[in-house]
């Protein structure tokens, strides 16, 4: 007898799985992988991001679990926001983005800003902003910060987004190709 090896690879198995189910199947795996990459460390950062904002949501103690998830849940919706704006742009573009992307000039100059971040790194010059800008975003900052609310809950949930985005950008990727 003869046993048939599967040579594929898992995204080939994953790719495959998601082009021969039904909109059910397909939406269960996105939501399974979404909560697989809720474990990633990157994510972890943003537990005390979250757990600060709900602490400061409630203020001389009034905070209750319903008030909690609710800014949960607004931080949450905020960062999938941000999400589904990369979608509707990876929807847009399709596969055209990939091949521009790969274009020597683009490259170049993309290794051309990582040797200078680099340098940066090593010490050999300081990149930061102007001092004025500096001290206009740190007041905007304060005052937002003061405000607090929902507005500011979903702010900080959009950033987080894209602060943790180069963690799930493999997986994120894999799906925006997918809706491409």
């Amino acid at each position: 007898t003869t046993d048939k090896v599967d040579n594929s690879s898992e995204e080939d198995q994953i790719v495959n799985a998601l082009k021969s189910g039904s909109i059910g199947t397909i939406l269960a795996l996105f939501f399974g992988f979404g909560l697989l990459l809720s474990l990633t460390p990157c994510i972890f950062p943003m537990i005390p991001i979250l757990s600060g904002l709900i602490v400061k949501a409630g203020g001389k103690g009034d905070i209750t679990p319903l008030k909690g998830l609710f800014i949960s849940v607004v931080y949450v919706l905020s960062m999938s926001v941000a999400y589904t704006i990369a979608g509707v742009l990876a929807g847009l573009f399709g596969a055209n983005i990939q091949a521009m992307l790969q274009n020597p000039f683009i490259i170049v100059a993309f290794a051309g800003i990582f040797v200078a971040l680099a340098f940066s790194m090593f010490g050999y010059y300081e990149i930061q902003l102007p001092q004025s800008l500096q001290t206009k975003l740190s007041s905007k900052s304060n005052k937002a910060g003061d405000k607090g609310g929902v507005f500011g809950v979903a702010i900080m949930g959009f950033l987080s987004a894209l602060i943790v985005g180069p963690c799930v950008a493999p997986a994120l990727a894999g799906a925006l190709v997918y809706i491409g």
